[in-house]
C-alpha cells in the first residue's frame, strides 16, 4: 500500500512558514515595544509622584505649582522618551512656574530646578527701601540683600531624583509591569494559537503569522502614545 504523505508535508510547511512569519513580525517590532514600555513607564511614574507628592508635600512641593502639591495639572516636571534602534531612554526636564506665591508678586521661575538643586538664592530690593517679610505670622522688615542658602529645606533637595530611581530601579519593573501582567502576556501567545489552525490550511500562512504577531503585540498591556 502506497501513503501520499503530499498534504501532510502541505501542512508541516504551511505550520513552518505561518511561524517564521510570527517571528519575523515580532523581531520588526521590537523598537514599538520598546516605545510602547516607555510610554507605559512614564505615565506610571506619573501616577506615583503624585501619590508619594500628596502623601509627602514637604518633600515633593517644588515640582509643582504653588499650593497645588500632587495635581497632575500642576506638575514642573516632564518626562520624555527617546528611541534609539531597539532601546529606549526616559529623561526628564524641569519647566518654569507661571504661579505667585501666597506671599509673593512675581513668579519663581525656575524653583523646582533651584529647590531640587538646592541652589542658594539672594533676594535684593527693586523698586522698594527695604524687604519685607512675614515668619509665623510675624512681620520683618530688612535693607540689603538675604541670602536662602537651601530654598525648599532639606527634605526638598534631591528628593526629585530619589523618587525618579526609586521608580525605575524598583518599583515599574517589581510592582507595575506585574500589576498588569505585562511579563504574563508575553509569555502566553493567544495569538500564536489562534491563527495556527487557520494557517496550516492555507495558502497565506506567512502573512497570517504577520498578522497575528502584529495583533500581540498592539494588544498588550500599557500605553502608548508619542
Amino acid at each position: 500500500m502506497k501513503i501520499n504523505s503530499k498534504e501532510a508535508m502541505k501542512v508541516l510547511n504551511n505550520v513552518v512558514e505561518y511561524s517564521e512569519g510570527f517571528i519575523k513580525e515580532t523581531k520588526a517590532k521590537e523598537s514599538y515595544v520598546a516605545s510602547k514600555l516607555a510610554s507605559t513607564s512614564i505615565s506610571a511614574f506619573y501616577q506615583y509622584l503624585d501619590s508619594l507628592a500628596r502623601t509627602n508635600p514637604g518633600m515633593l512641593h517644588h515640582i509643582y505649582e504653588w499650593g497645588q502639591v500632587g495635581d497632575p495639572g500642576a506638575r514642573l516636571v516632564e518626562l520624555k522618551k527617546v528611541l534609539a534602534a531597539r532601546t529606549v531612554q526616559v529623561s526628564s526636564d524641569f519647566l518654569s512656574s507661571t504661579s505667585v506665591p501666597e506671599n509673593g508678586s512675581e513668579p519663581f521661575f525656575d524653583k523646582a530646578e533651584i529647590m531640587e538643586e538646592g541652589i542658594a538664592v539672594q533676594v535684593n530690593e527693586v523698586s522698594a527701601q527695604a524687604l519685607f517679610f512675614q515668619i509665623d505670622g510675624e512681620e520683618f522688615f530688612r535693607t540689603g540683600p538675604i541670602v536662602i542658602e537651601n530654598p525648599g529645606g532639606e527634605e526638598v533637595r534631591g528628593s526629585f531624583v530619589r523618587a525618579f530611581e526609586e521608580f525605575y530601579n524598583n518599583y515599574f519593573d517589581q510592582v507595575y509591569l506585574r500589576s498588569i501582567r505585562f511579563y504574563d502576556y508575553f509569555t502566553k501567545s493567544r495569538e500564536f494559537e489562534s491563527g495556527f489552525n487557520s494557517a496550516a490550511k492555507s495558502r497565506s500562512a506567512a502573512s497570517i503569522g504577520r498578522q497575528s504577531a502584529l495583533s500581540w503585540i498592539i494588544n498588550a498591556p500599557g500605553e502608548d502614545y508619542e
